[in-house]
């Protein structure tokens, strides 16, 4: 199992430190946890593009965890020659909080 740190900002802003999320991949599977601010530039630098995901975890719904998914769904369609749908995992409540 490998993880990356891609992100351990908290919701203020800061030159260094990007928004909340990490990389987890094991087994040939690869999941995104939390999409915090500036998620898609960290993951690109560690050589993964939202194509590869396997799947995205919100370990909780506050604004500085999720204000960053729309870039990540948004670039996987685009990247993604065909019908490649995101496996989106969350708390009570995500279905209707990204809707």
């Amino acid at each position: 199992m490998r993880v990356t740190l891609l992100g351990t900002g908290s919701p203020i802003p800061h030159p260094a430190r990007a928004g909340s999320s990490t990389l987890v991949s094991a087994e040939g599977l690869t999941l995104l946890a939390d999409c915090g601010r500036g998620v898609l530039l960290r993951l690109t630098a560690a050589g993964v593009l939202p194509p590869m995901l396997d799947a995205v975890l919100l370990t909780h719904l506050h604004s500085d965890h999720i204000c960053d998914l729309n870039d990540v769904v948004t670039t996987r369609w685009i990247m993604s020659p065909g019908p490649n749908p995101m496996r989106l995992y969350g708390p009570p409540g995500t279905q209707e909080a990204v809707g």
